[in-house]
């Protein structure tokens, strides 16, 4: 069986420009809310910088909350977690392995 490790949830919104989270990171889950009634949004993570490889897309509907867990080991950001699409999106909350000491 696998041992089990804290999580740490990081939240961002369009603000954000630099790495959501800096170091190598594993995504666990993903929450992301869209409170606008008539456009659908997206949001893309990257790894390793904004113009970095698509790691995950998420294509939220209009007015809708996504809450996904990824299974197994979730995916793996090896030089970090970068946002290079935010669009019609309020904000968005990862769930990663711990990363810092708080």
């Amino acid at each position: 069986m696998a041992s089990k490790g804290d999580i740490q949830a990081t939240r961002f919104t369009a603000t954000t420009t630099n790495a959501i989270v800096a170091p190598r990171i594993r995504l666990r889950g993903i929450i992301v809310s869209n409170d606008d009634a008539t456009n659908s949004g997206v949001v893309t993570l990257t790894n390793g910088s904004q113009a970095g490889a698509a790691l995950f897309t998420a294509d939220i509907p209009a007015g809708d909350v996504i809450n996904f867990s990824f299974p197994e080991d979730g995916i793996l950001f090896k030089d970090g977690i970068y946002v290079s699409t935010f669009s019609t999106v309020n904000a968005v909350t990862l769930l990663t392995d711990k990363y810092s000491g708080v």
